[in-house]
C-alpha cells in the first residue's frame, strides 16, 4: 500500500475516532441508551428492579422472587403484602395497558389504576394514560411538564405560578385559566374544568382541600419535583402516567450526564469541604429538603444550613432564630436564592442584587471578603449544582462550562424561543455588575 492510501486510512480512521469520542460524550441521539441507575427513581409499584423503566424485565424480577420467596415494596404491584402470581399479572396488565394505548385516540385508550409512592412516601393509586392536566403547585411543575414533551395535556394552572411568571419560558402557556390558589384551590372551578388529573404535591402544602386525591371524575396525583432535588425522579413519574417516557428518559440522561460530568471534576478538587457556603435570603436560610439547597450540597462543599437545620424533613429556618449559629459556623460564600425571570432587564437584576442586605453577616468570611452571590432558584437542579462549583471551584468548574450547559438546556428543553441568553438572569457574582 503506497503512502498516500496509508495517509487517507489514518485520516479516516482519525475521523471516525473522533466522531465516535464526541458521541460518547454528548450521545443525545443514541437510540440504545438505556439508564443503569437502580434507586428507583420510577416509583411504581411492579418496577422490580427499580431502574428508571417498567418492562418485561420486571416480570422476570418478579417471577425470580417468587421462586426465592423473596419481597420488596417495588415488587408487590399490587399492593396486598405478597409478591406472588398476582403481581406478574397485574405488571403484564399495565405493559398490555400502555402498548394498547400507543397511538390511539384520547376517546379509544384504556384507563388503568396502578399504586406508586407519592411525594410524602406513602402508597398511592392513580390512572394512567393522563390526557388533561391541572397544576396545583409551583412553576417546576409547569416547566418539568414542558421539559419532558408534555406541555400539551396542560390545561389549567394556579396563581401562584402567575405570580412568579417568567414570560419566555412559559409564555405559550399565558392565556389558561387559573384554579386559584395552590394550596387550596377552588374546587367548582376544578370541577368545571375539562380534565382528568389534578397534577400536585405534598398534602401539606398542594391541593390540601382536597386529602382524598379525587374530586369528582378527577384524579389528585401527589408526585415529586422539588423535593430534596429529586427532578429526576419527578420527570419519570410525570412520564409515566402521560405517556411521555421518551421525553422523560431524555431530559433525565441529560441530567444524568451532567451530574457525571460534575462526579468526574470534584474528583480534581481537594477537600471540597473545606469550603463552607450559607444559602438564603438575607431573611429565611434553606436547608435539608429544599431542592436547591440539596443540589449545592451536591458540591460537596459544606452547606451550613444542614449542620443548624438538625431536622431532615425541614426545608430552612428564619435567620431570626439562628442568626447566631449561622455567625459561628462563618462560612465563606453566601449565596442568594431569588426568583429571577429571562424578561428582567439588566437594571432591575442589578437592582435586587444591591437590594439584598446581608449586614447582619458582617463578621463573617463570606461578607468581609465580598463574596455574596445570587442564583436563580427555578433552574434543574444539576444545573444548580454546576453553579454551585462554579462559585467555589471555578478552576475545575469554567464560566463558559456553565454558559453552554445552560444554553444547552434553554435549546432542548424549554420553549424560550427569542430569547436572548443573558447569564445574569441565571447567576449574578460580584463582578457582574
Amino acid at each position: 500500500m503506497d503512502n498516500n492510501k496509508i495517509y487517507a486510512l489514518v485520516a479516516v480512521i482519525v475521523i471516525i475516532v473522533a466522531a465516535a469520542g464526541a458521541f460518547l460524550c454528548f450521545g443525545s441521539s443514541d437510540s440504545e441508551y438505556k439508564s443503569t441507575n437502580t434507586d428507583g427513581r420510577l416509583a411504581i409499584l411492579g418496577n422490580a428492579d427499580e431502574n428508571d423503566y417498567l418492562d418485561e424485565n420486571d416480570v422476570e424480577k418478579i417471577e425470580e422472587m417468587i421462586e426465592k420467596k423473596e419481597y420488596s415494596k417495588m415488587a408487590d404491584a399490587n399492593n396486598d403484602g405478597v409478591v406472588d402470581e398476582k403481581d406478574v399479572q397485574f405488571v403484564k396488565d399495565i405493559l398490555d395497558t400502555k402498548s394498547f394505548n400507543k397511538d390511539k385516540d384520547v376517546s379509544e385508550q384504556k384507563k388503568m389504576t396502578v399504586n406508586y409512592i407519592g411525594v410524602d412516601g406513602d402508597i398511592l393509586q392513580g390512572k394512567f394514560p393522563v390526557n388533561k392536566i391541572m397544576i396545583s403547585g409551583t412553576q417546576r411543575s409547569l416547566g418539568l411538564a414542558v421539559a419532558i414533551g408534555a406541555g400539551d395535556k396542560i390545561v389549567a394552572l394556579n396563581d401562584y405560578i402567575y405570580k412568579y411568571w417568567d414570560e419566555n419560558f412559559f409564555k405559550n402557556y399565558k392565556n389558561l385559566p387559573s384554579i386559584g390558589d395552590r394550596k387550596n384551590p377552588d374546587q367548582e372551578t376544578i370541577l368545571k374544568l375539562d380534565a382528568d388529573t389534578v397534577y400536585a404535591g405534598s398534602v401539606s402544602k398542594y391541593a390540601v382541600n382536597i386529602p382524598d386525591n379525587e374530586i369528582g371524575d378527577k384524579q389528585v396525583l401527589r408526585m415529586v419535583t422539588y423535593e430534596d432535588g429529586r427532578l429526576a425522579e419527578g420527570a419519570l413519574m410525570l412520564g409515566f402516567f402521560t405517556g411521555c417516557e421518551k421525553g422523560a428518559e431524555e431530559y433525565v440522561r441529560w441530567m444524568d450526564d451532567v451530574v457525571a460530568d460534575i462526579d468526574k471534576k470534584l474528583e480534581n478538587v481537594k477537600d471540597p469541604s473545606a469550603t463552607r457556603f450559607y444559602l438564603g435570603t438575607p431573611t429565611y436560610m434553606y436547608a435539608q429538603t429544599d431542592g436547591v439547597s440539596s443540589a449545592m450540597s451536591e458540591s460537596g462543599a459544606t452547606n451550613i444550613g444542614n449542620i443548624i437545620v438538625t431536622n431532615k424533613n425541614a426545608a430552612g429556618m428564619s435567620v431570626s432564630k439562628c442568626l447566631e449559629d449561622i455567625l459561628k459556623q462563618n462560612p465563606g460564600y453566601i449565596v442568594a436564592g431569588k426568583y429571577l425571570y429571562t424578561q428582567n432587564s439588566a437594571k432591575e437584576v442589578e437592582e435586587i442584587y444591591k437590594g439584598l442586605d446581608f449586614s447582619n453577616f458582617k463578621s463573617t468570611d463570606a461578607y468581609k471578603n465580598g463574596n455574596i452571590y445570587m442564583v436563580n432558584y427555578d433552574l434543574p437542579f444539576c444545573i444548580s449544582t454546576y453553579i454551585a462549583c462554579n462559585i467555589f471551584f471555578s478552576e475545575e468548574f469554567p464560566d463558559s462550562d456553565l454558559e453552554n450547559m445552560i444554553k444547552e438546556y434553554l435549546d432542548r428543553f424549554c420553549e424560550a424561543d427569542g430569547y436572548e441568553f443573558q447569564m445574569y438572569h441565571f447567576l449574578v457574582t460580584p463582578e457582574t455588575f
